[in-house]
């Protein structure tokens, strides 16, 4: 539902209704508050009762969440409408939440590579407000995924020099690529596309200047370069080999 303008005040009040209604301590058609000298009293109800303002039920009913009867001077007779169940129900519209620990993942250090992980906490442990950390935080998690590619690509054995776009091209491009009898042609060159343009886009204005990037552009660097590592160990590196 959209989100409502309500007050704290207001909120708490209908919540507190919604409450004492599912708990079959009021009847959502007969809510009758009075007011007098002694305060205000909710007809028929025993239980502590919080201040209820009239300008609060005012409020309320211009919401849409109680309908309400003042002909009675002092008197306000209510029933809550399908609204205020609503309301309350959806925190009165506030947006969900709940995907949000899926967004920033590193609030969630045990679902990234445990590498990955092993290798930039180091860097982090210096301050995870420091520009400076997160340069070589980054700087590092470029170094893992090379590794990762040398090791799953087993390229060592063909040119142990290769590096950055290079190393990519050896397992993704040219004649006889690493991935030639296990990808088809526009799979390695996506492949190809995408990792050579990390390592021309992070890997090497890392390796060669000083970025000290924000947390907040340092933490996504390396949640990409995460999903990077477990796109390649997904990867069947061994189907084709016999052919090959």
């Amino acid at each position: 539902m959209q989100a409502l303008n309500l007050t704290e005040t207001q909120k708490s009040l209908l919540q507190w209704l919604v409450e004492q209604v599912r708990a079959g301590l009021l009847n959502e058609e007969e809510i009758w508050f009075a007011w007098s000298f002694d305060g205000t009293s909710l007809v028929g109800y025993e239980g502590n009762l919080p201040e209820v303002k009239t300008t609060t039920l005012d409020a309320l009913q211009s919401h849409g969440c109680l309908s309400c009867d003042r002909s009675q001077q002092h008197q306000y007779k209510c029933a809550l409408t399908g609204r205020a169940y609503e309301a309350v129900d959806s925190h009165f519209g506030a947006p969900n939440v709940s995907a949000l620990p899926h967004l920033i993942p590193l609030t969630e250090i045990q679902h990234l590579d445990s590498e990955l992980w092993d290798r930039c906490r180091f860097s982090l442990s210096a301050g995870g407000a420091d520009p400076k950390a997160w340069d070589k935080a980054v700087r590092t998690a470029t170094v893992v995924l090379e590794e990762r590619l040398r090791t799953l690509g087993k390229t060592e054995a063909i040119n142990p020099d290769a590096t950055g776009e290079g190393l990519v091209n050896l397992i993704f491009a040219g004649k006889n690529p690493v991935m030639s009898n296990k990808l088809d042609d526009k799979q390695r060159k996506a492949y190809r596309d995408l990792y050579a343009g990390v390592m021309t886009v992070f890997r090497n204005p890392y390796a060669h200047r000083i970025i000290d990037p924000s947390p907040e552009v340092g933490g996504a660097i390396i949640v990409f370069i995460d999903l990077l590592l477990k796109t390649l160990d997904e990867m069947d590196w061994n189907s084709g080999e016999e052919g090959k």
